[in-house]
Parts: structure tokens; sequence; C-alpha cells
């Protein structure tokens, strides 16, 4: 959701005011759960933000927080945040009968290859099938 700064105030793109305490608590926890620096005020802001929204909004409480890193996790699921890494959607994607195995494997394998931190991943297509 975009979000606008007029008169020193931030505002949602309806106009509301999003109130001090919720741009507090996102850089709180991007600065102490996750290491944000005040220099980099954008590092870590999605995670922040994400976090903070599933716990402080009603309607996002069922969300799925999709994860591959494992501090992040851990932190989310401590507040409670039903929480997934890619090795899951694999899993499930596997299970479910939108690839096969061997196809799941490899594309974890492929992801890895191409630079990307998986914290689980497959060390064979069975390890897919549970």
């Amino acid at each position: 959701m975009p979000v606008t700064r007029l008169s020193g105030r931030y505002r949602r793109p309806d106009g509301s005011a999003i109130p001090s305490r919720s741009i507090a608590e996102v850089d709180r926890v991007r600065r102490a759960v996750f290491a944000g620096l005040p220099s980099e005020p954008t590092r870590h802001l999605g995670e922040a933000e994400t976090c903070v929204l599933i716990t402080t909004r009603q309607e996002f409480r069922s969300s799925i927080w999709i994860t591959d890193d494992a501090s992040a996790g851990r932190f989310a699921r401590r507040r409670g945040i039903t929480t997934k890494e890619t090795f899951d959607l694999m899993n499930e994607a596997v299970v479910d009968g939108l690839v096969t195995a061997e196809e799941g494997h490899r594309l974890l394998a492929d992801i890895v290859a191409a630079g990307n931190h998986l914290h689980r991943i497959s060390r064979h297509p069975r390890d897919l099938l549970a």
C-alpha cells in the first residue's frame, strides 16, 4: 500500500493518517529484530512492516508469512505468525501434484545454484513427498 508524507504525517492513499505509533513499531522491529541500521532506513523494512501488519491488524491475522530467513521465521513463529519457507511451498506443490518430486528437487537446487539462500533444501526428491 503506497504511503505519502504530508505535513509531517504519513498518510494512506485514501488520505487517512497512519498512527505514528505504527511507524515507530515498524522501525523498532526493523532495528531490533532484523538488525536494520539507522543509516539504511529501507533495509529489512518489508520484513518489519509485514510482521507488524500481521500482528496488529485483525484482517491479516490468518496470513502466512513466507520467508527463507531463519531468524525472521523464528521471530514470526514466536509472535504466533504462521510461517513457511520455499521448501514448504515446494513440498505442497509436490504433494498436490503440481510438480513431480524430481522437478521440485531440481527447482530447489536451481534456486540455490542461482545464489539464493534457502534455509532448508531437499537432499533427495523423496524428501518432498512427506
